[in-house]
């Protein structure tokens, strides 16, 4: 009787340890998705109407043209200290985090305008 109990109660604990396991591995998934990006370069064209940025850069060193949207959450800065958005102009030098959509455009929470390079 002793045999059969233990027996279950090791396949119970197994099913237990690989499911808390897998459950550990979807959650660094998740965290390694939600990571936000960050990209850099010069303004290219800022378009208000839409709410959009486009950049000449991206992940550095790159100098790819990048699409960046903006909206009412997002933080603008200026040398790490709170800013506007119009302080913003083409040719600046911007530092952009957010999240990158299927489309490969940037959601922006927070814009960061830097000197010039």
């Amino acid at each position: 009787m002793k045999v059969p109990v233990v027996l279950l109660s090791l396949v119970l604990a197994g099913s237990l340890f690989s499911a808390v396991r897998t459950g550990a591995q979807d959650a660094a998934e998740t965290k390694a998705a939600a990571k936000e990006k960050k990209w850099q370069g010069h303004v290219i064209r800022i378009d208000k109407e839409h709410s959009m940025i486009d950049i000449r850069g991206g992940s550095a060193p790159s100098t790819d043209p990048r699409k960046v949207a903006y909206d009412t959450s997002t933080e603008w800065t200026k040398l790490g200290k709170p800013a506007q958005m119009d302080e913003v102009k083409e040719g600046s030098f911007v530092i952009i985090l957010g999240h990158v959509d299927g489309k490969g455009i940037l959601h922006a929470t927070r814009v960061d305008l830097r000197l010039p390079r």
